[in-house]
């Protein structure tokens, strides 16, 4: 009997510990109150630009809490000729997955009901950049057809820092992180100073995680209003 109320007592101290790590990483990273929010207007968007997003679904929250996720998921602008694009590794409804070119109104339509941050570059020359970005994308569209991302048994390198430039691995079930790091080092954003797995998502958050190329800055702007 003493061993039996050794054990509920032991466990319900454990139960409130996590408990107590899971509220407080809820009020730390579940909080958006601290950005401003704007209207977001099309016309204001340079290509470059990234934007971070905050999935609101039941399913997410617990690995959110668990890894410290603010945000989910991180796209890149790009303009060719007059049409506004969003470049990003994704999946929606399988019917569009893997490396995707999606037109702004419909990946509006398709994150309305998520947060969205927007990180505004400046020092780029719009014309390079996007043409380095369309490259990387159709040399890369048909490698990355299929969505592999998701909670994985090859998630284990996240738990640990490599100290050391990898390029990307598509042998793993590979992450949006992961493919926009390796994006952004190909078209000379970035310096390639890290595995792509030692990147988190808060990096992107104003890119302060990243080496950013001489002459690049970004600044995190304001949570997204999308309503007409």
């Amino acid at each position: 009997m003493k061993d039996i109320k050794l054990f509920i007592y032991y466990t319900i101290i454990l139960l409130l510990l996590i408990s107590v790590y899971l509220t407080r990483n809820y009020l730390k990273y579940k909080n958006f109150s601290e950005y401003p929010v704007q209207k977001l207007k099309k016309e204001n968007i340079k290509t470059g630009d990234i934007f971070l997003v905050a999935y609101h679904k039941p399913g997410n929250l617990l690995g959110d809490l668990i890894m410290k996720v603010r945000f989910n998921h991180v796209s890149l602008a790009v303009w060719e000729k007059d049409e506004l694009y969003l470049i990003e590794y994704a999946n929606y409804f399988d019917k569009y997955q893997g490396l995707l070119k999606i037109k702004y109104q419909d990946w509006i339509r398709f994150n309305k009901n998520t947060t969205i941050l927007k990180n505004s570059i400046s020092g780029s020359r719009d014309k390079e950049l996007e043409t380095k970005i369309l490259n990387y994308y159709e040399n890369n569209r048909n490698k990355m057809d299929q969505f592999k991302g998701g909670w994985n048994m090859s998630w284990y390198r996240f738990l640990y820092k490599k100290n050391k430039y990898l390029p990307l691995d598509l042998s793993y079930q590979t992450t949006c992180t992961e493919i926009m790091s390796s994006l952004l080092g190909n078209i000379g954003v970035i310096n390639n100073t890290k595995a792509l797995s030692d990147y988190h998502q808060s990096d992107f958050i104003d890119m302060k995680g990243f080496s950013l190329s001489q002459g690049i800055k970004y600044k995190k702007d304001y949570l997204c209003s999308l309503s007409n």
